[in-house]
């Protein structure tokens, strides 16, 4: 399930990104869901192709606290978006706290490295605390604005796994524990 917060507009102002982050802050929804990193992806790409801005780079930015666990691959989804010169960077969520504790994933950051993130200049950023979270947000926005890979970069970067990093593992830990929800 994917959901507009804030459709695509031109931040000029002080109180244009004031007004963001008011819309940001009144539309949080912590119940917990399954996670679908590529749908999310494939949706990402679509609102970047479909909106009316020309910007100098495409880039999706994916936070979260799990791995994939739901809809199509991973990495599928990674290549389509990549062929599309949409660069992914990547803020995983380590904490460990709550009914998520269960899908917690040790490697989240290495698990972002080789099955999500991707690009020239692509970066993941992980967040061990929960305090350090706006530090990640403002390191990642200064990383994503101020370093512009030349076009030329952009043009011939291809798509290489960095690993053998089992990008299915989010999809075993979810059948494993309804397996375990569905013992007697």
């Amino acid at each position: 399930m994917q959901e507009v917060i804030v459709d695509w507009r031109l931040l000029e102002t002080r109180a244009d990104l004031e007004e963001i982050a008011r819309l940001l802050t009144t539309n949080f929804d912590p119940a917990l869901r399954r996670t679908s990193i590529s749908e999310a992806l494939i949706f990402g790409a679509a609102m970047i192709e479909g909106n009316d801005f020309e910007g100098l780079r495409k880039i999706i930015d994916v936070s979260g606290d799990g791995p994939n666990n739901q809809g199509r691959p991973v990495l599928r989804a990674r290549e389509t978006v990549l062929s599309k010169s949409i660069i992914i960077n990547g803020l995983p969520l380590m904490t460990r706290e709550g009914m998520g504790s269960q899908w917690h994933l040790d490697d989240l950051d290495v698990y972002y490295q080789n099955c999500v993130t991707g690009g020239p200049g692509s970066f993941v950023i992980p967040v061990l605390d929960w305090q350090d979270f706006a530090e990640a947000v403002r390191r990642k926005l200064v990383l994503e604005i101020a370093s512009v890979p030349l076009l030329e970069q952009m043009l011939s970067a291809q798509y290489t796994p960095v690993s053998a990093y089992d990008c299915l593992i989010g999809e075993k830990i979810w059948e494993r524990n309804q397996q375990i929800w569905n013992e007697p």
